[in-house]
Formats: structure tokens, sequence, C-alpha cells
């Protein structure tokens, strides 16, 4: 019975959350394709210009314990107040281009400094950005594109996605955000990085 439970609730979550990509399918392509602009940007700028604003400062040192949980409460940090710009921009239309602006600046900070990442640490800050950072930041930059596209299509449209639904896509997003956080945490800690990416 439990089981069943679990297995309907599970089947309910993915109709809802596949209908709510398909509403919102052209505001996720359009962000996205934005997103990725930004991220390219920043690989380009930093090959034209390698001490452009901004730099590693973005570049945590990942050496031993304490500096790694220190690093991760600090992204946590980070994530949360994005989140929270992203719901507030979300709220009008007049302030939307604001929270792409800053979905697309998170992904202009993702390709600059992976790119330091790679030019100072060699090899081992490839693999680490083609092996762990950039598939986690980029599965974090996809929460804040859909987060954001279902919270402005359910504005347009005059809905909240069921009572109390806005706050459920954050929280749910958050979440989501913070598991991802916890898996690239634990993978620089296996992979024995020295560095850790604080956007």
């Amino acid at each position: 019975m439990v089981k069943y439970k679990a297995n309907s609730l599970i089947g309910r979550f993915k109709t809802n959350f596949v209908s709510k990509c398909t509403e919102a399918k052209l505001r996720i392509i359009l962000i996205s394709a934005i997103v990725l602009a930004c991220f390219v940007a920043g690989i380009i700028i930093y090959a034209s210009s390698p001490y452009f604003f901004p730099g590693d400062e973005y570049l945590l040192s990942f050496e031993g314990v304490g500096n790694g949980v220190g690093a991760f409460f600090s992204r946590i940090f980070s994530l949360t107040v994005v989140t929270g710009l992203v719901f507030v921009f979300s709220l009008s239309k007049w302030s939307s281009f604001l929270g792409i602006v800053v979905i697309g600046f998170r992904g202009y900070l993702l390709g600059f400094n992976v790119s330091i990442l790679c030019a100072t640490f060699g090899m081992s800050g490839l693999l680490d950005a083609i092996f762990i950072v950039v598939p986690c930041q980029l599965c974090m930059l996809l929460c804040f594109v859909l987060m954001f596209a279902f919270l402005t299509k359910a504005r347009c449209l005059c809905f909240n996605y069921g009572k109390g639904g806005r706050g459920r896509i954050v929280l749910g997003f958050w979440i989501a955000l913070v598991l991802l956080n916890i898996v690239e945490t634990i993978l620089l800690f296996i992979f024995s990085s020295k560095v850790i990416l604080v956007i």
C-alpha cells in the first residue's frame, strides 16, 4: 500500500512537471539559449582578457575538511540569494528581464571561472571542470532556468499552479539545488580537488 502511494505520488509529480515544462517550453528554450551564450562569452572573454573582472575570487581552496565545509555553506548562501532574486524578479513583467540577467550572469561566471580553473591547475583543473564542476553547475543553472520559466508563466497565466503553488516551486527547486551542491561537494572530496567554485 505504501509502495503504491509512493509510486502514485512520483507519477503525479512527473506528470505535473512535464506539463509545466510543456506550458513554459518557449520560455525555457529562450532563457537557456541566453544562459548558454553567457557561458560561452565567459570563456571567450577570459581567453581574450584573462584579467577582466570578475575573476578568481570565486575560486576557494578545497584542501581539508574545514575549507570544504566552509565553501559548501558559502555556496548554499549564494544559491539561496539567487533563488530569492529569481523569485522576486519573476513577480512583475517589468522586472522579469532582471531575473534573466541574474541567471545569465551566473552562466558567465561559470564560463569565466572554469577557464581560470583549467588555466591555473592544468590537467587536474580540466578534469575537475569536465567531470564535476561543469555538469553540476549546468544542472544548477537549469534549475534556475526552469524555476524562473515556471514562475513567470504562472504569473502570465494568472494562476498559482494550485494553492501555494509558487512557494512549492521555489522550495522544490531550492531543495534540488542543495542536493546538487551536496553531490558536487562529495565528488570534489572523492577526487581530492584543490579548489571549489563558489558562485
